[in-house]
């Protein structure tokens, strides 16, 4: 194996597995933040429990003090129970909200993460492809410099891996700089 192949086979490697273990970091990371965001999602409704729980006791020292107050006023007493209900169940509620909005970007992280983990074995398989392709073909070695290639501006150029020199940036069956185009 000449030193020209050899190079792009350990390139194409080194690639390969940085590909592959770039995406098993994302993925790891994105499951951190999952595990961060369930907690998160855990604590939220524990403090809306508690702070339900506050807010009974508070409504019941209020109707207790109505009470006392005023014995006959049954109406109002029944209203403030009812009200005071309502501020628990809104304490209850939005903590929910808050749960399962971290528990939706929990999940939202995961499914990130698989997906880059994903691509990255699909973008290094598709390395050593390319990699494999090119060191068939002889690697990048020698060429035509571009000043002896026929054709001019706007031909086009038909690649041949075996005839590129990445120096001069020339090759192809035309002996014409390769130019890119975005």
């Amino acid at each position: 194996m000449d030193p020209g192949t050899a190079a792009i086979v350990i390139g194409t490697a080194v690639s390969a597995i940085g590909q592959l273990q770039a995406g098993a970091n994302a993925m790891d990371a994105a499951n951190r933040n999952a595990g961060v965001m369930f907690q998160n999602a855990n604590a939220s409704r524990l403090a809306a429990n508690e702070n339900a729980s506050r807010q009974r006791r508070v409504a019941g020292k209020r109707a207790g003090t109505n009470r006392a107050a005023d014995p006959d006023k049954i109406d109002l007493l029944e209203d403030t129970a009812i009200e005071e209900e309502l501020a628990i169940q809104s304490i209850v509620h939005a903590g929910e909200v808050d749960a399962i909005g971290f528990e939706n970007r929990a999940r939202l992280a995961i499914a990130q993460g698989k997906n880059a983990k994903q691509a990255s074995v699909f973008g290094a398989f598709s390395t050593v492809l390319i990699g494999g392709a090119m060191a068939g073909a002889g690697g990048f070695g020698g060429g035509a410099t571009g000043a002896t290639g026929a054709g001019g501006a706007g031909t086009p150029i038909q690649f041949n891996p075996g005839n590129f020199n990445p120096v001069t940036g020339t090759g192809g069956s035309t002996g014409i700089p390769l130019k890119l185009r975005v």
